[in-house]
């Protein structure tokens, strides 16, 4: 698996034995089994016996890709975490989801053997995201706006809506630089409030209209409205199919100049086409 196939990434609390059980059932992409920040400090040896339980059962799940989230590698827990994977069988899990990250040798602790989805959630990450993106095993770049703000000292609540876009247009648009730059996919931080679909839909559109791949869920209600805006719709599907091939038509009479209505279609529009097509068809037919 190539880990291309995501829009909805489900964070699921480790400690959490009817969540985990739960999880197997639900219909987003990747679902992250998380040790970090939703298990508290005494639940973290509970949460990883959790983990081992589950995965030596050989699961089924409806997701497409299964991970886990271990905690930063500068905290206690740490180590334990990787011993607990060490438990895992080989192959039960997609990736790692590595926290925190703010440079790619901190990818390197966590093994050879271990794909990882990298979180910038700092000054320093930001500040290194472009050789953490190129570190051959990070497959992809994943912003937390919580902990980013709270490094920088930002108070988001007193923000009113444009100048939260603000704040957060430049730490996006450089994860996602940074990860196109090296063929990695980037993802959005979740909407904490999960009963608010019109934020998280605004949101989620938001971040698609400038190129991310997905955003993060935490609850299951978030999942289908999450697929539905990170996936082309049948009319995007249609309105791109028919400007690929009114440019193929155009080039094979000789054409050098194509519009389609009032706007003029060149290579740029046809990738973007290209793009919205192959996209539409990945997800409606895997």
């Amino acid at each position: 698996m190539d880990g291309n196939l995501r829009r909805s990434l489900l964070a699921v609390p480790a400690s959490s034995e009817k969540m985990i059980e739960k999880s197997k059932t639900l219909a987003c992409d990747q679902i992250l089994f998380d040790l970090e920040d939703a298990v508290a400090p005494n639940e973290k040896a509970s949460a990883r016996a959790n983990l081992i339980k589950l995965f030596t059962s050989k699961p089924n799940f409806q997701a497409r890709y299964i991970s886990v989230r271990v905690n930063a590698t500068n905290t206690p827990y740490f180590a334990d975490d990787l011993a607990a994977l060490a438990k895992i069988p080989t192959g039960a899990l997609f990736s790692i989801i590595l926290p925190k990250v703010e440079s790619a040798s901190q990818i390197d602790l966590l093994g050879n053997a271990l794909l990882v989805d990298a979180q910038i959630e700092s000054a320093a990450g930001l500040a290194s995201v472009e050789s953490i993106a190129a570190h051959p095993r990070c497959l992809s770049l994943s912003y937390g706006p919580l902990d980013f703000a709270a490094d920088l000292g930002a108070s988001l609540d007193t923000l009113n809506d444009d100048d939260l876009k603000q704040f957060t247009l430049y730490p996006l648009m450089k994860i996602l630089v940074a990860a196109r730059a090296n063929q990695k996919l980037a993802f959005d931080g979740p909407e904490v409030d999960i009963r608010n679909s019109e934020k998280l839909s605004k949101g989620s559109s938001r971040v698609r209209a400038l190129g991310f791949d997905g955003k993060w869920v935490l609850h299951p209600d978030q999942i289908a409205l999450c697929n539905q805006i990170f996936t082309p719709s049948e009319g995007e599907f249609q309105r791109a199919s028919a400007l690929i091939a009114k440019y193929e038509s155009a080039k094979s009479a000789g054409l050098g100049a194509v519009t389609d209505g009032d706007l003029m279609i060149d290579e740029a529009s046809l990738r973007i086409a290209a793009k919205t097509v192959a996209r539409h068809l990945a997800f409606k037919t895997s």
